[in-house]
């Protein structure tokens, strides 16, 4: 654990990773928590993260996070550059968003519209399920951006952000698991991932639950790390920041006409930007060339923290 002293109030992390059987090596830095049993691979990573929050009384003044065995590779972020994040911090943080690049996310209005894209019904699903837990949304017109998107549960927060995020994850974990209940049947359809049809839906909508939260709900004090440091495919960040920067511009958390009308036009525009800078990149012009070399940059830096 590490300490940080403010003036006010003292916050220590509690880092976690998910050891699964079979599994690359794991971080030294970070705890282990153990699904190796794999008791139900179905719910993936939710199933350690949710024995250990229903089986242990969260401190109040920690930051807890649970990382996948590949958080290294997707982040370049150590356990100790984590550690140095959260100490660098002078707020201090509720959640620290630690997700890779949003360079996929940031050409759709929200993470459940690119969702529905790449699982075709998860929009229609999450919004039916959101309804019935009494949690009603636009998920057409919801906004969401870098300030508040979440990736693969790659975030640490405090008790009282697990709490809230727990209560919906339970309440989709209860739905999912019913046998007679309609809604739970199609939350245990299946969707194609990484040319296979293997994933149940319910874990790409719990996978946007804390996205969800944090869209709705101002009241969180969030630190976001440099959401555009990308491993590869880097010509699609300059995009992406264009599409962000926009969304970010507009307050509120549901979309207005003028957004709703000038976002797609600078979707399409920004995704063409993206194509000729790989192009001219290809080609050999410098401009393009030292944009790409500067989107790099962003992830060597994370690597060094």
């Amino acid at each position: 654990m590490v300490a940080l002293f403010t003036t006010s109030i003292m916050l220590r992390t509690c880092l976690f990773q998910i050891a699964h059987a079979g599994a690359e090596p794991l971080d030294p830095g970070f705890r282990v928590l153990d699904n190796t049993a794999s008791e139900r691979p179905d719910w993936y990573e939710y199933w350690p993260i949710r024995q250990f929050l229903l089986r242990n009384a969260l401190e109040e003044r920690t930051l807890y996070g649970f990382f996948s065995p590949k958080f290294r590779l997707k982040t370049n972020l150590s356990a100790a550059a984590v550690e140095r994040l959260v100490a660098a911090d002078d707020g201090p943080s509720e959640v620290v968003l630690l997700s890779p690049s949003l360079h996929l996310t940031a050409y759709h209005l929200n993470v459940f519209r690119y969702g529905d894209a790449c699982h075709p019904g998860l929009l229609r699903l999450a919004s039916e399920f959101f309804e019935r837990v009494g949690r009603p949304a636009d998920l057409e017109r919801l906004v969401t951006h870098s300030r508040n998107e979440v990736y693969s549960n790659y975030f640490l927060a405090t008790a009282r952000f697990w709490r809230a995020w727990l209560e919906l994850a339970e309440a989709l974990f209860a739905l999912a698991e019913s046998s007679s209940d309609p809604l739970g049947a199609r939350l245990r359809e299946r969707t194609s991932y990484r040319g296979e049809s293997k994933v149940q839906m319910k874990v790409f909508i719990l996978e946007r639950l804390a996205t969800f939260l944090l869209a709705r709900d101002r009241d969180y004090r969030v630190r976001v790390h440099d959401p555009f440091a990308a491993r590869s495919r880097r010509y699609k960040v300059p995009g992406a920041i264009v599409c962000d920067a926009l969304k970010q511009s507009y307050d509120g958390d549901t979309c207005s006409e003028e957004l709703a009308a000038l976002f797609p036009l600078v979707s399409r525009q920004a995704r063409a930007l993206g194509r000729r800078i790989r192009l001219r990149a290809f080609l050999g012009f410098a401009p393009e060339r030292a944009c790409l070399a500067a989107m790099g940059s962003r992830w060597t830096r994370a690597g060094r923290l």
